[in-house]
This record gives C-alpha cells, sequence and structure tokens, in this order.
C-alpha cells in the first residue's frame, strides 16, 4: 500500500478485526507455499497488550485451523509455522506438523521462537515445551528445514534424510549434529548452546552461517567446498583444516563484543590471525569480504598489525560508524586488498548526519585530506557504493576516494527511506556537490 495515500476505513480497523476478516477469506487452490507467522498478524501494539494479544493470538490459532480444514487435497511444497509462547496450542500445533507431515512437503518452518529474546541468554528454558514429533525425523520428502526454540532436539535423527540439503537450527540446546552434516549443503546455527562439538566437518556445504552461539574456545572447520561463511558472536580460535580456495562471501561480525572492557591488543591480534589463517593470500581468499566496526577498530590496535597479510577480496563491505577509532582499520584494510574493485560503505544507525569528535589525535575532519594512495586506489577500484547515505560525516571519505581513486567510474548513493524532506534535500545537495568534485565519476543517488 502507498504510504502517502489517504488511510482507508479498512486500515483503520482494530487488527483483531483484521485477522478475522483475513480468516474469512478463502485461498488460491494453487498455492502450494504455506507460511503462518504470528509476526504477520500480530503488530507491535498488540503484542504490548495482554487483551489485545489474547485476542489476537486466539483469532490467528483459529484462522489457521479453519485454513487447514479448508485445504483438502491440494498439493503442498512449503509449511511453517512461527508462534511464540506456544504452551496454549500445543494440540493445535501438533496437529499442524502432522497435516505438513501428510502433505509430504518439501520445506517445513517450525519456529516457536520469542520475539522478545535478544541472546540465548534471554531464553526461559520452561518456555521450550514443543517436542518434534518421530514423524518429522522420518519426513523422507525434507530438501529444507527450520527448527527453533525445541525441546530435546536431536539433529543426528535426521542424518537418514537423503534429500535433506539445507539446515537452519535456532535458540536451542544443539548436541549430536555431526551425522547429519555429511551431506548437507547449508548450515545455520543461532543463539544455540550446548554445542558439544569442537569441529565442524562437511564435504558437501557450501554455505555456513553461526550467530552468537555458545562455542568453545576453539572451532575446526573441514569444509573443502564452502563459498559462503558468516560468523556472528564472540571471538573464537578458528582453526582451517580443509577449505575451498576461493570462497565467494566471507562476513565477520563481532558487535556483541564492540565495548571497551577487553584486552585492545590482543583481540587486534587474534582478528588479524583470523584474516590471515581464513584469507591467506597465498592458499585461499573471499571474492567479497565483510566486516564490522570491531574488526575495523581493534586490528590496527594488535601488537603487529603489520603482520596482516594481503587479500584478493575484490569486493570489501565496511559496516561502520565512522567513528575515529575506526579509520586507521580501514586504511589498513585498503593497503592489504590491492585487487579491490567495490568498496561499499554500509553506515550502521545512527547515521553520522554530524561530524564525529577528535579521538586520540585522530581528527575527522582532516584525517582524509591526508594525501596517501594505495595500490587499489591506483589500479582497480572502480566502484563506490554508500548505503545510508545522509551528507554527513561519511562525506570525507567519499571525497577522498574520489581524489585518491585513479580508475573510480561510480559512486552509487543509497539515502535511508525513512529520511524527512529537510534531511534528504541535505543529502541531495551534498551528493550533488560530488558530481561537481569529479566530472569523470558518475555519481547516482537512489532512495533505499
Amino acid at each position: 500500500m502507498d504510504s502517502s495515500a489517504q488511510p482507508d476505513r479498512l486500515s483503520d480497523l482494530p487488527d483483531v478485526l483484521l485477522v478475522l476478516i483475513i480468516s474469512c477469506l478463502s485461498f488460491k487452490q494453487c498455492r502450494r507455499n504455506v507460511s503462518f507467522k504470528e509476526s504477520d498478524f500480530l503488530s507491535p501494539s498488540v503484542f504490548a497488550d495482554p487483551i489485545r494479544r489474547v485476542l489476537a493470538r486466539t483469532a490467528f490459532v483459529g484462522y489457521m485451523r479453519r485454513w487447514v480444514a479448508r485445504m483438502g487435497d491440494q498439493p503442498m511444497d512449503t509449511f511453517g509455522i512461527s508462534i511464540s509462547d506456544p504452551q496454549t496450542y500445543l494440540d493445535v500445533i501438533e496437529s499442524l506438523i502432522a497435516f505438513a507431515v501428510q502433505k509430504r512437503v518439501k520445506s517445513l518452518v517450525l519456529d516457536f521462537s520469542n520475539p522478545a529474546w535478544r541472546t540465548f541468554h534471554n531464553v526461559n528454558r520452561e518456555e521450550l515445551v514443543v517436542k518434534i514429533p518421530q514423524s518429522v525425523y522420518d519426513l523422507t520428502t525434507l530438501e529444507s528445514l527450520k527448527v527453533c526454540a525445541c525441546d530435546d532436539f536431536d539433529p543426528s535423527r535426521l542424518s537418514n534424510l537423503e534429500k535433506l540439503k539445507s539446515v537452519s537450527f535456532g535458540w536451542m540446546e544443539l548436541k549430536n549434529i555431526q551425522p547429519l552434516l555429511k551431506r548437507l549443503e547449508s548450515l545455520t546455527m543461532h543463539d544455540c548452546w550446548g554445542l558439544d562439538f569442537e569441529r565442524i566437518s562437511g564435504d558437501m556445504i557450501r554455505e555456513l552461517a553461526i550467530k552468537d552461539c555458545d562455542f568453545f574456545l576453539t572451532c575446526i572447520l573441514d569444509l573443502p567446498r564452502v563459498d559462503i561463511f558468516k560468523y556472528s558472536g564472540d571471538i573464537l580460535c578458528f582453526e582451517f583444516d580443509r577449505m575451498n580456495a576461493v570462497i565467494s562471501e566471507v562476513d565477520l561480525d563481532f558487535q556483541v563484543l564492540d565495548t571497551d572492557d577487553y584486552n585492545e591488543a590482543t583481540e587486534g591480534g587474534m582478528l588479524c590471525q583470523l584474516l590471515n589463517n581464513l584469507l591467506d593470500n597465498g592458499r585461499r581468499c573471499a571474492t567479497t569480504l565483510t566486516v564490522c566496526p570491531f574488526l575495523l577498530k581493534r586490528i590496527p590496535l594488535a601488537v603487529s598489525p603489520h603482520l596482516l597479510r594481503r587479500m584478493r577480496t575484490k569486493h570489501l563491505v565496511l559496516k561502520t560508524k565512522l567513528h575515529p577509532k575506526e579509520f586507521n582499520g580501514i586504511r589498513l584494510l585498503l593497503i592489504n586488498c590491492p585487487n579491490l574493485e567495490t568498496l561499499t560503505l554500509d553506515l550502521l544507525p545512527p547515521s553520522p548526519t554530524a561530524t564525529a569528535s577528535s579521538y586520540a589525535g585522530i581528527d575527522p575532519q582532516t584525517y582524509w585530506m591526508q594525501n596517501i594512495s594505495y595500490k587499489c586506489l591506483r589500479e582497480t577500484l572502480t566502484t563506490v557504493v554508500v548505503k545510508n547515505f545522509t551528507g554527513g560525516a561519511e562525506l570525507n571519505l567519499v571525497k577522498y576516494l574520489l581524489r585518491s581513486s585513479c580508475r573510480l567510474e561510480k559512486v552509487e548513493l543509497y539515502m535511508p527511506f525513512d529520511l524527512d524532506n529537510s534531511r534528504k534535500m541535505f543529502a541531495s545537495a551534498r551528493s550533488e556537490m560530488l558530481q561537481r568534485s569529479s566530472e569523470n565519476v558518475r555519481v547516482c543517488v537512489h532512495n533505499s
């Protein structure tokens, strides 16, 4: 719906009534992908009101029951249930799972997590009441499975499902996973605990994503065909056994640690070693490398940051708040990415609309005015992308890149969708200034 249009009478109705209206609508006979998401039916305001939440959840569960009852013999490929606080509706959930199994679905989502949880430390173990029935472990048509916030889940019991290629697990204790990995192509784990393995080994795994899990201090990766590797959480001593020589994408996010309460030099050394081991120019590389502000702050503080080795990365994505603490880290990565073709600045909130103050002798107004260039700026960089562009503190860095890059062809600026008119006009004026300052580079402005 166009947000600029005048609201209609239907949009003004309470969420509970909207759910009831939707529940009376007929479904398309050809529909093969079905997903029941509580969050699609209940707005945050309804969640915050206990009475409205009970009424809306009752209507939502009634809708699911009626929809399934009318489904008949229609075929189905995908089925998903996402509902929090499942204790009240265990019988309904059991019947919905049985329905999905009876339909012999290829993709199944069973998510009973609470949107209020921020990390696995917030999970109340007593809320994990749904048990995966044996019928799911025996569902031989499964190609993709997502399981979140279930009790007594045993992934090893899925190891005989020959068609299962993609799994995602979250918000629960996770053990006995190794037998499942032998034929998987994609593995995602987020906010899991109790992991009883120090090695992730899979000859077929092409994508591995780990987010905020409770690991041991070390983890060995034996993934000879991995193409995408994403990690978010505490700093681990990763060891790499067999790894693909060229990895399409590596994403490292240590935002959870972004405080000043740690040993900065030790962490910086660990991060430099991680980059060296994972992206050693002589053995393996990542086509796209994404890093977080924490890494940018820490790698220059290593005892020997100059030991960071060269990488063959062609696309570098810097998630950054453009704090002066991050500037030396940005330079260090530019030095060590001599083949860089695309540089993306993903500006994290709060957007740097105002110039940051100086830090430890680093003045954000003058730092990027230094006449320093690097091999990638002289020979390979052709594209700069700025996400969440507002024309603020990021302008100094963009002007430096325009001034120092010999082969730069275009600068893509993406403004936030929620900018008010005055800030949008300000950002547009700044982008026009950038265009005027460089005749040989095309500056494009987009609304995100």
